[in-house]
């Protein structure tokens, strides 16, 4: 995995140095979906969404091929629900947050002024904070059998069972429009799918997951160092 980052480094300095590039930022909203092999009864894991934004630099190779990498912030949630036979009752959403280092080659296709793309890679991440929204309880204890709300946001501590490190595929399509001058604004559909769990081997029944996750996002790219 080191050799993978210093490779994707070392790509995205050479890119640094050398025309037919843009530079940019782009924003939007992610869909994350968690997986794992091991399902306990009455517990339920629901799709949680988040927000992404990003760097991005990007080589153009030709003019339908490019080289694209940047520095992308993520949020990838998911909804934890649990029941006891109706008596028991918790519910919570858990906000993990990942800075990426992605890595894809895009082919393009140009009419005029608009061009659509595909493209695919890998990227890898670092998982730096987790944090918990909800987590009611209700039991058949409590004298009006209400939920109680407990978490607004709370930072969850990040153990030695936590793979805080991430690697995966992506791919993507969208659609690009130059607007003047070599400007280009860019809207992109992309799915980044977990190779690494969340959960690192420290026992040999541990429960893997990982992450599956559709992002939407706009941004606008300007020229550095000139066209090709």
């Amino acid at each position: 995995m080191r050799k993978l980052f210093l490779i994707i480094m070392l790509v995205a300095s050479c890119m640094l140095y050398a025309s037919g590039w843009h530079i940019g930022g782009e924003a939007g909203y992610a869909l994350n979906f968690l997986s794992t092999k091991t399902v306990w009864p009455n517990t339920y894991y629901r799709p949680g969404h988040g927000i992404e934004a990003s760097f991005i630099a990007e080589y153009d190779i030709n003019d339908s091929l490019s080289l694209s990498t940047g520095l992308r912030y993520i949020e990838k949630s998911f909804i934890y629900h649990h029941e006891n036979s109706g008596i028991t009752y918790a519910g919570y959403m858990e906000m993990d947050h990942f800075l990426e280092l992605p890595l894809s080659i895009r082919y393009s296709y140009s009419f005029g002024d608009l061009s659509v793309f595909i493209g695919a890679g890998g990227y890898i991440g670092i998982w730096f904070l987790a944090q918990s929204f909800g987590m009611n309880f209700s039991a058949s204890e409590t004298p009006d059998n209400t939920l109680i709300e407990n978490s607004n946001g709370d930072i969850m501590e990040l153990t030695d069972s936590d793979n805080l490190f991430e690697a995966g595929l992506l791919a993507e399509t969208g659609v690009s429009w130059t607007v003047a001058d070599d400007i280009r604004l860019d809207f992109t559909l992309r799915y980044e799918g977990n190779l690494t769990s969340l959960v690192r081997n420290y026992q040999e029944n541990a429960v893997h997951r990982y992450n599956d996750t559709l992002s939407f996002s706009a941004g606008c790219l300007v020229p550095i160092g000139g066209k090709r």
